[in-house]
């Protein structure tokens, strides 16, 4: 047990904290929890002041959405442009059964790939795909994510896929209305 009046320093080095008022503790919980459910007007109150690019790791904001995963092996290139199609997505990211990352995949790649004797999914990822490492802390990747034209990959340290980190859910999280 740490005790501290320093909401930052709490924020950061404690993996569950307690918001304590009048000497009752008011809420406990991880710091992504009560960022994102206060109990009451009083911890949303004593929260309004902290940065959440250096409370937030990228696995927070991850989005792991389905309908941009392709699983590698299972789905040809044409199911591949299709689904994406059908999804209104431009990029696909390809994971295998075991959730492990592989590549980055677009609708321009995988048409061009389609013009191949025998296609194939790998052949068709982008190439230099830059990925997040899952405990990177927001504000160490603002610009990768700002600089790249899709939503860049978050691994985790056995390279399994937690999701995509976009411009819109960064800008979400750092909008302090939406969190």
């Amino acid at each position: 047990i740490f005790i501290s009046h320093d909401l930052d320093e709490a924020m950061r080095i404690g993996d569950r904290i307690a918001i304590m008022e009048g000497g009752r503790v008011v809420q406990v919980g991880t710091p992504d929890e009560i960022l994102r459910n206060p109990e009451d007007e009083y911890v949303s109150a004593f929260f309004r002041g902290v940065d959440v690019a250096t409370v937030f790791r990228a696995r927070d904001i991850a989005r792991k959405t389905q309908v941009t995963v392709i699983e590698r092996h299972t789905d040809g290139v044409r199911r591949a442009i299709q689904r994406l199609r059908d999804y209104d997505r431009e990029y696909g990211y390809v994971i295998d059964k075991g959730q492990r990352f592989h590549g980055v995949v677009s609708v321009e790649t995988l048409s061009a790939e389609l013009k191949a004797d025998e296609p194939t999914l790998s052949r068709a990822y982008l190439d230099d795909v830059q990925t997040l490492d899952a405990d990177t802390p927001l504000n160490e990747l603002i610009g990768a994510v700002a600089a790249s034209s899709y939503g860049l990959p978050v691994v985790d340290e056995d390279e399994r896929y937690v999701g995509v980190v976009s411009k819109a859910c960064l800008l979400q999280t750092l909008d302090r209305e939406t969190v």
